[in-house]
């Protein structure tokens, strides 16, 4: 899921830092599960950029410097919620599988987190509550049916 920059903006409260940054995670995020999902074929170009970002543009991204201890803490969450999850999806059954649809979706909480440096709390709620709302448009059902996709997919290969 990619956001609009005109939300992102709103949602950073005009910081086109904060916006850079959530940007470049959430494409880290995607590339980093469609190479590992296997579902999605990845360019040699999209490689190349996405370690160029996280080595190179990330590190210098004065938003994420400036709170660098607050937001790196809360990628690390993600990144073990993104790991628990997909584990969950390829071993269990029916009920991992209802945790892992919101699980697996925990670099969100970085777009949630970075309103809440841009406008404290409430401003954090509102636009927790807006972001998840968009981030699971697709339904369960429609997760699931992905998922299997997703497993044959990476099953032919």
């Amino acid at each position: 899921m990619y956001f609009d920059e005109i939300q992102l903006l709103r949602w950073m409260k005009g910081d086109k830092l904060a916006v850079e940054y959530i940007e470049m995670i959430c494409d880290v995020a995607h590339k980093w599960d469609d190479l590992i999902d296997k579902d999605k074929e990845v360019s040699d170009d999209s490689i190349n950029k996405l370690f160029f970002d996280v080595l190179i543009k990330l590190p210098r991204n004065i938003f994420y410097r400036k709170n660098f201890d607050h937001l790196n803490s809360v990628l690390m969450n993600a990144i073990s919620n993104w790991q628990i999850a997909t584990q969950m999806e390829r071993e269990g059954g029916n009920y991992e599988t209802s945790i892992a649809f919101i699980l697996r979706s925990s670099y969100v909480d970085l777009i949630t987190q970075a309103a809440l440096i841009c406008g404290g709390n409430q401003w954090a709620c509102q636009v927790g509550k807006e972001v998840r709302t968009i981030t699971h448009n697709e339904t369960y059902e429609g997760y699931v049916k992905n998922l299997a996709i997703e497993k044959n997919a990476r099953l032919t290969k």
